[in-house]
């Protein structure tokens, strides 16, 4: 009898594609703790299986979502090994280490990127970045261009482009060119708004940075840079005990409180 039982429930056990449209399944509901796990169980069924390798890129993503960083960089290791998109693989890999602020190790694979799929501008604008932050202008700038010699059309090189004109304090050019890309991208990342509210504020269009703001919603609530720009903002509106509460919370959340507490100032 309990023989019998056992290799019942041992024949309904779920297979390799179960798990991986389980996983699937678990995503679309957003449990991202269970896809992950049904991805595990798919490949501990099939360790040699083929499509272990996407898998593998599939569950660093989760990982890396989940906060769970080293995790997911082992995952993002592993998935490299015979994966038929390894440029996907070193992107998200590269993203998490410059998360992490493993800058060198990030510089290394946007460097492979770039000698394996030389037509890759979002690798160039990527590694003009680190450049940057590096402090290395030159050769930033040579990134940029060579993106934009692949395809001026190109969104990232028009990052590029903005990126430029905010650093030689062209804020309208800048501000022009983030309007271009959300106006002409069907889904555009939230994040360009911020950066555009940061145009208008140093244009002193403060309407303007203000509705930018507002279309962020709660998505920037631990970016201290969301908090310091809204202090801005409602400290032009003559609102100084929001503006103030602002400048706290960006100070709280690490933003420089040099800059901060000058700011600060302003509100009493």
């Amino acid at each position: 009898m309990l023989l019998t039982a056992t290799l019942s429930s041992f024949a309904q056990s779920p297979g390799y594609m179960e798990w991986v449209d389980r996983s699937a399944e678990y995503i679309d509901k957003n449990q991202l703790d269970s896809a992950a796990t049904a991805l595990y169980n798919a490949m501990s069924l099939e360790p040699a299986n083929e499509n272990n390798p996407v898998l593998l890129l599939n569950l660093g993503i989760l990982q890396r979502q989940l906060g769970h960083y080293d995790d997911a960089y082992i995952s993002f290791t592993a998935s490299l090994t015979s994966n038929p998109i390894p440029d996907i693989v070193l992107h998200n890999r590269a993203s998490l280490l410059v998360f992490l602020g493993r800058f060198d190790e990030a510089m290394e694979d946007y460097n492979a990127i770039i000698a394996d799929f030389p037509h890759d501008n979002e690798a160039f604008y990527r590694r003009g970045l680190l450049h940057l932050e590096n402090h290395d202008r030159t050769k930033a700038e040579a990134d940029f261009k060579r993106s934009e010699e692949i395809d001026p059309d190109n969104m990232y090189t028009k990052l590029s482009k903005a990126l430029i004109y905010k650093l030689d304090d062209k804020w309208e050019e800048a501000a022009n060119v983030y309007t271009y890309i959300i106006e002409n991208d069907p889904d555009p990342d939230i994040i360009f708004y911020l950066n555009r509210a940061e145009c208008y504020v140093n244009t002193n269009q403060m309407f303007k940075a203000s509705a930018d703001l507002r279309s962020l919603g709660d998505s920037q609530r631990n970016n201290p840079y969301f908090y310091f720009l809204r202090g801005r903002v409602r400290l032009e509106q003559f609102d100084k005990t929001a503006a103030k509460a602002d400048f706290e919370k960006a100070k709280e959340l690490g933003y420089d409180s040099t800059i901060v507490d000058e700011w600060l100032k302003k509100t009493k």
